[in-house]
């Protein structure tokens, strides 16, 4: 899977440290390309609307064992929203996609998270 670092910095303003710093960005780089991690987290957003970042933190949570940062909750968000609305997924969900709703993680302290509406839903 494709994600292009440059128009993710450029769409979400403030997230450059994240993606040249932050080992969860390395992470979520290499995860996007397990298609069976993919197809599951795709799936509970579709089906059971609960948001990509909480099924992800949830899958790998041998690296998300404490509470973030808000800053990293937010980059790590801006990865799915561009991922969902930008990227990967755009022509699938796209732009003006996200529904927030709460979520309430008490490991990683992400407390609302959105999940993204398909075209024609």
């Amino acid at each position: 899977m494709d994600f292009d670092i440059v128009k993710f910095n450029k769409t979400y303003r403030g997230t450059k440290w994240f993606a040249e710093e932050s080992k969860y960005f390395d992470a979520f780089l290499r995860d996007i390309q397990d298609d069976e991690l993919m197809s599951h987290i795709k799936f509970c957003n579709d089906v059971l609307q609960l948001p990509p970042i909480y099924v992800y933190v949830k899958s790998r949570s041998d690296i998300f064992e404490r509470e973030l940062e808000r800053k990293e909750k937010l980059a790590l968000g801006a990865c799915f929203g561009y991922l969902f609305q930008y990227g990967e997924y755009a022509d699938e969900y796209g732009e003006g996609s996200a529904r927030s709703v709460w979520v309430g993680d008490k490991i990683t302290g992400i407390k609302t998270a959105s999940y993204f509406v398909g075209r024609g839903k």
